[in-house]
């Protein structure tokens, strides 16, 4: 007959935590000994399971399942949305000013009839999309649904997308932690970055109808 017990401690990235019966009794659990169709616990899960021998001969966790899922704590946007001290102000300044940079590269280039008035289009366009999925991925985060892929927010960033992806990495305060997902960000927007550049100063052309 399967046991009941409350999810008392969880390692999200190593998969692994420990289960406490109604004795008090500890009992590991290991992602791999989900029940098939299971997803991620949490902590404060009620979770009914079996009993094996795990490692060392030690009584572990089997077949575990989400009996009762602790509520989820109350956020909002604004909650996400709300400075916090972990996070560098100089950083965050770094992602407007890039932005910034590209909105002002890609008016001049415009004004200066050394880019049309589509391109700026498809900065907007894709930038609104860019900063959409950054704010579902977030809320995705929060609820501990299946996320937007990383590669994703990549394509669509460097597919005119950057300006809107900055900001809502900013507004959001959502992927800016990561070192290879920052990076590639970066990347991108120093790419987009030189070549606006050399629109708006004439050193390269876009055929204008």
């Amino acid at each position: 007959m399967p046991r009941s017990g409350e999810l008392v401690q969880w390692n999200n990235k190593g998969g692994f935590g420990f289960v406490r019966d109604a004795a008090g009794n500890d009992f590991y659990v290991h992602i791999s000994k989900l029940a098939e169709g299971q997803t991620r616990p949490r902590i404060g899960d009620r979770l009914s399971y079996d009993v094996a021998s795990g490692r060392n001969g030690r009584p572990a966790a089997i077949n575990v399942a989400v009996a009762v899922a602790a509520p989820l704590p109350e956020r909002s946007m604004a909650d996400i949305k709300r400075p916090s001290g972990a996070v560098s102000r100089y950083k965050v300044g770094l992602r407007t000013a890039a932005a910034t940079m590209m909105t002002l590269l890609i008016l001049l280039a415009i004004g200066t009839d050394r880019a049309p008035v589509w391109l700026g289009g498809t900065y907007a366009l894709m930038g609104a999309a860019s900063a959409l999925l950054y704010r579902f991925d977030k809320l995705y985060a929060l609820s501990g649904r299946w996320r937007v892929s990383e590669l994703n927010l990549h394509v669509v960033d460097f597919c005119f997308g950057i300006i809107g992806g900055l900001a809502a990495q900013e507004v959001y305060r959502h992927k800016t932690v990561k070192p290879r997902f920052v990076a590639t960000t970066w990347a991108i927007a120093l790419l987009h970055v030189i070549g606006l550049a050399a629109l708006a100063m004439g050193w390269v052309s876009v055929a204008l109808p």
